[in-house]
């Protein structure tokens, strides 16, 4: 058996545990590299917490580069600037090109500010931990001099858990600072209906969530496109404007730029098509996990939707494609499972209370869907945080 070389681009979700795997199915008999702009992997989920001063950066990251070395993983920081797949290259800006046999692209997302006007210079996210920590000091500002807040998902954005997670952690840290009467709360979202998530929603999350808003007097509004944003507030294409001091939105996902300057690789938004293998339908040894690849959405809605891959289906695609390079290196079939067959788990903290989501496909039909509400699912939630992070943290031990 010829010694193959599988690189992998980007270390967070999808490239750390593509990794791991892959190191561990191959052993020495093949080289494993991973090429990132960055030695940190975040934990994303506990972003929705770092604005109120409830994580720090220690906290939620850590160094991946004694872990790659004790498993016998070479690591490269750099930024790529391109894939050449006709000639099995990741071409690097300060490393230069890194040949490969195999690749596996799990870089995420580029987070689009500019496809609305405003955007990056009025409102906040939490899609990073730079915009996070952009988005602690407006909130301290705010805390100051408080009025209305607006909380969106925007059209084609996919993150809605994130969204409604950051909105019901603000609702209940306004209500901690007795804010609660002079900061009336509105979510804005592209969803035609309240807990549609991107993917035609989830048993009876929307019942629960509409009982939520009323509770909480949240106001929605649903199937809305964001015109513009600015310093005092928001602008819907429908001609409302929605008043506020403290704006965050979540935006839409691009595909990053190394895939978009690689031709044939993406469609136009620059996500990778690949098939259930997780494969690229025409260069053959590129996979796919993560942000990083295009799931179409389950129907068409008003204002378009995109379709959340992050967390646990991720890391099910990259094991996936792992798997499947380790059976074509040794000529056994592949696996296959469509994104939508995939099992469903989620946490979703709104506070000191949550939801816990669990079903047996990402998308519909479902046979079993379950959601289990209450104080337990934000333990669980902390719980996981401090479980998935250890582990991570030590898997070299």
């Amino acid at each position: 058996m010829n010694r193959k070389r599988i690189v992998i681009a980007g270390t967070n979700f999808a490239g750390y545990t593509a990794a791991l795997e892959l190191k561990e199915l191959v052993g020495e008999n093949h080289d494993v590299v991973v090429v990132a702009n960055t030695h940190k992997f975040l934990f994303f989920p506990s972003l929705i917490w770092y604005p109120f001063g409830l994580r720090e950066e220690k906290d939620i990251t850590f160094d991946v580069r004694p872990i790659y070395e004790s498993h016998g993983i070479q690591f490269i920081e750099g930024e790529i600037d391109r894939f050449d797949p006709p000639t099995n290259q990741v071409v690097t800006r300060e490393q230069g090109p890194v040949g490969y046999d195999y690749l596996v692209i799990g870089t995420g997302p580029k987070v689009d500010y500019d496809y609305i006007p405003g955007l990056r210079e009025h409102a906040y996210s939490i899609v990073g931990l730079g915009p996070a920590h952009r988005t602690r000091e407006g909130w301290q500002k705010f805390l100051a001099d408080p009025g209305p807040v607006v909380i969106g998902a925007a059209q084609g954005a996919a993150c809605f858990g994130a969204a409604y997670e950051f909105l019901f952690n603000t609702r209940y840290q306004l209500a901690k600072n007795d804010l609660a009467d002079q900061a009336p709360l509105t979510y804005v979202t592209a969803e035609p209906f309240a807990a549609h998530f991107g993917i035609g929603g989830f048993g009876n999350a929307q019942k629960m969530c509409e009982w939520m808003f009323k509770h909480y007097h949240i106001h929605a509004r649903l199937s809305a496109e964001i015109d513009s944003v600015t310093a005092d507030g928001v602008h819907l294409k429908d001609g409302e404007f929605l008043p506020s001091k403290f704006t965050m939105i979540v935006p839409r996902f691009l595909g990053v730029d190394a895939v978009r300057n690689t031709p044939g690789l993406a469609n136009p938004a620059g996500f990778i098509e690949v098939d259930d293998t997780y494969q690229h339908p025409v260069f053959r040894n590129v996979f796919a996990a993560g942000v990083a690849v295009h799931v179409r959405p389950p129907g068409p809605t008003a204002v378009p939707c995109g379709v959340p891959k992050t967390g646990w289906p991720t890391e099910q695609m990259a094991k996936l494609a792992v798997k499947n390079i380790v059976a074509d290196i040794k000529g056994l079939p592949f696996k296959a499972e469509k994104f939508g067959e995939m099992a469903s788990y989620c946490i979703m903290d709104t506070g000191n209370m949550g939801m816990m989501i669990v079903g047996d496909h990402m998308l519909s039909p479902r046979e079993h869907e379950f959601i289990i509400p209450g104080p337990e699912a934000h333990w669980a939630k902390l719980a996981f945080e401090k479980y998935f992070l250890w582990t991570r943290r030590h898997a070299h031990v």
